[in-house]
Order: C-alpha cells, then structure tokens, then sequence
C-alpha cells in the first residue's frame, strides 16, 4: 500500500540515510546526508514544504513543494525515490497528488526542473501532466567525491492549474 503522509524525522532518518547512501545521484545532489543525524536534519528542514511517500510502511521517497509565491501563485516542485521503489510510478503519483492540492489551494502554476541525462525523471514529470518548457543550458554543476566538476543541462517544466490532469489515480493521504 502507498500513500503520502508528513515527514517523522525520527522514524523515517534510518530510511532516508539508506536511500540516500544508496544513490549516487540522490547523495550528489542533496546536502551531505552521511548519518542519522544528517538525515534527521534534513527532513525537520524539509518538514513545512515536504511530504513522504510511504510504500508499505516505510518511507521511500519524497514530493516537495518549495519557494511558494502566493502573489504570482506558483511553486517550485521537486521529488526523489530510494532505488528499490523506483519503476513503480509513485513519484509520478506522489507529484500529481500534491499538483492537485496546491492547485485546489490556489495556487496557479507549478514548475520542475529534471537533468536532460535524467529520463526516468522526466518521465515522472510527464506522466504528471507537467509540460515541457526549454532547455536550461549547463544549469547545474556537481562535484564528484574526487573532485571532477560535471555540468547538466536541465529540462524544465511546469503545469497550470488549467492543464488537464493527467489519467493517474493520485497517491491518498496528507
């Protein structure tokens, strides 16, 4: 069973340190999540504008909505999965969930950013109803634990309170 439900740092950090450790992508490009305590802070950083995507108990993931502007009503979504839940379309479910709810709460346009070498995520954003934008051109910028420095473009997206939703049947919960 999943569902969506808010962030408990203390019983989710051991799921969230794991998923984190287990993705190379995941711990690049988020603060340095190494520990418990790490992930504990992390999530209590998160708390206001996040929710878990719990997958038979366990959390698994995460759908955010960030930098809200209720003058221009948009937001800046973000989303990730550990590997093990991947391939499933929680996040795509996850994402459109909370697209509902944010849009229901007045808000007008959301958007996303996926790296250009990222299909999976991509896909997320699609299966989600979000519509493809442009290419931001090297947007990003990681650093390797050696020290290589790596350049990403970055496909943007969005999705307006106006667009169909998409055929998806949102995850239940918060």
């Amino acid at each position: 069973m999943s569902r969506l439900r808010p962030w408990d740092p203390e019983r989710d950090a051991a799921a969230v340190l794991a998923a984190f450790l287990g993705s190379p992508d995941l711990h690049r490009q988020a603060p340095p999540i190494e520990a418990l305590a790490d992930a504990r802070d992390y999530l209590e950083a998160i708390a206001a504008e996040a929710l878990a995507i719990e997958l038979d108990g366990e959390a698994v993931g995460c759908v955010m909505a960030a930098d809200r502007e209720p003058r221009h009503g948009t937001a800046w979504m973000s989303y990730w999965l550990a590997p093990a839940a991947r391939g499933r379309g929680l996040a795509s479910r996850a994402l459109d969930a909370l697209s509902r709810r944010l849009f229901a709460h007045g808000l007008h346009r959301l958007e996303l950013g996926a790296r250009a070498n990222n299909p999976a995520s991509i896909a997320v954003a699609e299966r989600a109803g979000y519509v493809r934008e442009g290419v931001e051109r090297e947007r990003l910028r990681y650093v390797d634990a050696d020290g290589t420095a790596t350049r990403f473009d970055v496909v943007r997206f969005a999705r307006l309170a106006t667009d169909p939703a998409p055929a998806l049947e949102p995850l239940e919960g918060a």
